[in-house]
């Protein structure tokens, strides 16, 4: 069985490391590259043609070799510049949650909930299960933190604990 690595073409490694030193994907490559060559748009069908011919027998048209010879020649010499390229064109940057801030609001609205629940929840040993007094563990910190902030005093875990 052929080994499927380092590939017999040099074209699938030559585009990836190209791809990479632009900080763009490969079809975003294949679309620069096109765009460079014939100075305008590619057809998206024309395009996609090529990206797959690419894909699956590791053939680059030579509108992307060239580009390919050009960035890392560019990249070898130290004067590699995205931007004189065009390459920033393609750079897409992570679109913000749709609904992120009234996710962050829901989660702070029910975060001081809770520390209010804690502040005004109190202990009876007389009629309350016995339990740590501070809940149970892991809710020490938590413990600790509502009585700071309500300014009360924690109660003494060994009357709580019948000690």
């Amino acid at each position: 069985m052929k080994a499927l690595w380092p590939p017999e073409n040099p074209d699938l490694e030559d585009v990836m490391k190209s791809a990479e030193a632009l900080g763009i994907s490969e079809y975003d490559f294949f679309h620069l590259s096109f765009r460079r060559w014939f100075c305008q748009e590619p057809d998206d069908k024309a395009l996609e043609q090529a990206f797959v011919e690419y894909m699956f027998h590791q053939n680059a048209p030579p509108w992307v070799r060239h580009l390919t010879r050009q960035v890392l020649s560019g990249q070898e010499q130290g004067r590699l510049d995205a931007e004189s390229f065009g390459a920033l064109d393609y750079r897409r940057r992570q679109p913000l949650p749709r609904n992120g801030r009234v996710h962050i609001g829901a989660f702070a609205v029910g975060a001081v909930i809770y520390v209010l629940v804690l502040m005004n929840t109190t202990y009876d040993p007389a009629t309350s299960v016995l339990t740590p007094c501070y809940g149970g563990p892991g809710f020490k910190v938590i413990f600790d933190m509502a009585y700071a902030v309500s300014g009360k005093q924690a109660p003494s875990c060994d009357m709580v604990e019948g000690r």
